[in-house]
């Protein structure tokens, strides 16, 4: 299935982060992430970060995978980010693909 023009393709709503020393920000969905499923797992994408008060930042992001102690069973694909300085995004951020990686 192809996929829709970068600018209107949102990959995931932050429900929470984690800062992960010498990897970046890991970024959790606040609910199922559908666009992520075409990813494989480690793809890089550029990506830009939405913040709820109109902020926004570029990051480069991988595809990742977690698995969370309430649901050991049911993986969630979330997104490690690099922003290259740090940056806090709050819960609501919604974070959007600008680049498809080349083929």
């Amino acid at each position: 299935m192809p996929l829709p023009p970068p600018a209107s393709l949102p990959l995931l709503r932050v429900a929470a982060t984690w800062q992960l020393p010498g990897l970046g920000l890991l970024a959790l969905p606040d609910g199922p992430t559908p666009p992520l499923a075409p990813f494989a797992l480690h793809t890089a994408l550029a990506v830009e970060a939405r913040l709820p008060g109109g902020t926004r930042h570029a990051a480069i992001a991988t595809v990742e995978e977690v698995t969370r102690p309430e649901a050991p069973d049911a993986p969630a694909r979330g997104l490690l980010l690099d922003f290259g300085a740090a940056v806090e995004l709050p819960a609501g951020t919604e974070i959007w693909l600008v680049a498809v990686p080349a083929q």
